[in-house]
């Protein structure tokens, strides 16, 4: 008798320790959602420093006395074996990037968008394999294009990513309303070194075909060429000489 009390009490013993674990766990803190966390940084943020997009290739400073001279670098097709020298580049200029990446080249080079969130850098969608969306008839292959490359960046970054770009930029308005309402910002470019062109290999031709459209607010394109890397240093040391600063995507609000 004086057995089966003590093994009851035992067991209810036992019974309350495992309750009480159980509840500690279910109190930990769930990670932050994309929304959560853009909600944290915004508030930090002066109305000084807050960029919107403006017709999809343009941004504008919120604040209309903001007369900063300043651009936008986005890079896209990666990531590549080139991307943390472009990396190493822009960090030499202080200069972050929205980085539109492609699924399908994570596995030939793991670990680098990782690298990308953790330097500061934006990783943006770009699909997953660079179809032409819009000349996809599927709706379900332009959803899984968009949705697969979305899934991966949160996996691997755990946030979801703020900005869509569309290859080739060609797009309508159903893949237009598809990234909005994942809550991404579309952005297309309105200046690019034609380095997708292989006589930008002459560093003088990639320069001048960016600064001959770049104005203030112009959303700059590069690729991860073998070219762009080698012009990269160069193409923002003009910017700078020129008096454009850059801006940081995370400072981009709508």
């Amino acid at each position: 008798m004086k057995n089966k009390k003590l093994y009851i009490i035992i067991m209810s013993f036992v019974s309350i320790i495992i309750i009480t674990y159980s509840l500690s766990l279910s109190k930990t803190e769930a990670p932050l959602l994309s929304e959560e966390i853009e909600t944290k940084w915004k508030t930090e943020l002066t109305d000084n420093d807050k960029y919107v997009v403006i017709g999809r290739s343009t941004i504008a400073p919120k604040n209309i006395l903001n007369k900063s001279k300043v651009v936008l670098l986005t890079i896209d097709d990666g990531p590549s074996i080139r991307t943390r020298e472009m990396v190493r580049i822009l960090n030499t200029h202080n200069v972050k990037a929205i980085f539109f990446i492609n699924g399908i080249h994570d596995k030939d080079n793991q670990g680098i968008i990782q690298q990308l969130e953790e330097e500061g850098f934006a990783i943006g969608n770009h699909t997953w394999s660079h179809i032409n969306l819009k000349k996809e008839k599927d709706t379900n292959i332009i959803e899984k294009e968009i949705n697969d490359n979305t899934n991966l960046i949160i996996k691997l970054t755990n946030n979801y990513p703020r900005f869509f770009r569309a290859p080739f930029g060609e797009s309508n308005t159903y893949i237009r309303k598809l990234a909005k309402d994942q809550g991404m910002i579309f952005m297309d470019w309105s200046g690019s070194a034609l380095d997708w062109d292989k006589s930008t290999k002459e560093k003088d031709i990639f320069i001048s075909n960016v600064m001959s459209n770049v104005h203030s607010g112009s959303i700059i394109l590069i690729h991860e060429h073998p070219w762009s890397v080698a012009n990269l240093d160069a193409l923002l040391t003009t910017l700078e000489i020129a008096g454009y600063t850059y801006v940081d995507p995370r400072n981009i609000i709508e």
